[in-house]
């Protein structure tokens, strides 16, 4: 199941569905996956190391293990484990904190690497439900939201987040993760589930919250105009959850560059989406039609899923060079104020396009 045939209106012409085909083909076809043996890391997935926590971020990790350093031992930390105090990071906070103890941070990439053999534990999200329904330990809440998605496999399911590294906290949401297809089915259900009554939208409060936090750039009645239909954030009973995408096993070697590739320009580009089946997958890829690029590659969770296939998007980003393809890259630093997607159908389609031509103005774009 792909997310366009949940909710896409449109369709491309011929020609478009073809190169549409031919792309996605190209871009989804596993590689040569080495057999390991035990499981591949794959995005959010935690590990320990040095008795700090990484979570993971990404699939290949072949130049060393791709991560971000989330939570650290701290005297004044109010999360213990092990008799041990944890605080969570924010990522300048981690930033800092590594290079003061030279702790893996890459500069020019903006992430961590660690090298494989300094990896104390792995912890798997799929494995934290299995316990939990193994009863092995209580959380009411997520075994609730476990319920609500009834009828998907259990071994589908995940959760990440300080739930995953048993350092939740008092005011902890539920980071719920869902495999491959699954996750489609998931997010219908998560419609379905609002417009029947069973799970309630993020109030305003909650909206607010996770704008503020993500330090999103685009103006709020058009962040929101997207969020809304992507259907990947819900409330059950007074529980926040997400549903976030990860890849099955059998799907690691898609042929999605994550590498940074030789940066050439920064740019904005318009296009028709061509599929809309990666659009939730890390790097999120939009394929486009009659643009000079492959494909936008977007690695900042604000701009996943940000259009249906058939629309119209526009983005801003840097074109890099990656394996002889040129793509468009969105998010290519945790804070920038002029890289964003945007389906310019759905801004139009909602009397926001002022708003958009205003915003443009204001960041020296239009």
């Amino acid at each position: 199941m792909q997310g366009g045939r949940l909710f896409s209106k449109r369709h491309s012409n011929e020609l478009s569905a073809e190169l549409s085909t031919t792309l996605l083909a190209e871009l989804s076809t596993p590689t040569e996956v080495i057999k390991n043996p035990t499981k591949p890391l794959r995005l959010r997935d935690f590990i320990k190391v040095k008795d700090c926590f990484f979570s993971i971020v990404g699939y290949d990790h072949s130049k060393g293990v791709k991560s971000f350093l989330r939570y650290v031992p701290s005297p004044r930390g109010d999360r213990i484990l092990e008799r041990t105090r944890y605080r969570k990071l924010l990522h300048d906070e981690a930033v800092k904190y590594s290079t003061e103890r030279d702790l893996y941070y890459n500069e020019e990439l903006g992430i961590f690497l660690v090298p494989h053999e300094d990896i104390q534990k792995v912890y798997k999200p799929e494995n934290k439900i299995k316990e939990l329904l193994e009863g092995k330990f209580t959380d009411e809440e997520l075994r609730k939201i476990v319920e609500f998605f009834s009828g998907i496999p259990t071994e589908k399911m995940g959760v990440t987040g300080s739930r995953l590294i048993d350092l939740k906290s008092e005011e902890s949401d539920v980071d719920f993760v869902m495999y491959g297809d699954f996750w489609f089915i998931g997010r219908e259900k998560i419609r379905n589930g609002i417009e029947s009554g069973k799970l309630a939208e993020p109030s305003q409060e909650m909206w607010d919250f996770i704008y503020t936090k993500r330090k999103v750039n685009i103006p709020f009645d058009i962040f929101l105009l997207h969020e809304r239909r992507k259907y990947h954030r819900a409330v059950l009973g007074s529980t926040y959850f997400d549903l976030l995408y990860v890849r099955d096993y059998n799907e690691l070697g898609k042929s999605i560059p994550e590498w940074r590739g030789k940066r050439l320009e920064k740019t904005t580009i318009k296009g028709e989406l061509l599929d809309d089946s990666l659009t939730f997958d890390y790097p999120a890829c939009f394929p486009l039609s009659k643009t000079k690029v492959r494909a936008i590659l977007c690695f900042t969770h604000t701009y996943v899923g940000q259009a249906i296939k058939g629309e119209e998007i526009e983005a801003r980003g840097y074109v890099e060079e990656i394996g002889g393809e040129r793509y468009l890259v969105v998010g290519t630093s945790r804070e920038v104020t002029d890289e964003y997607i945007l389906s310019l159908d759905l801004i139009e389609k909602n009397s926001l396009t002022k708003e958009y031509i205003l915003w443009k103005k204001s960041i020296g774009l239009e």
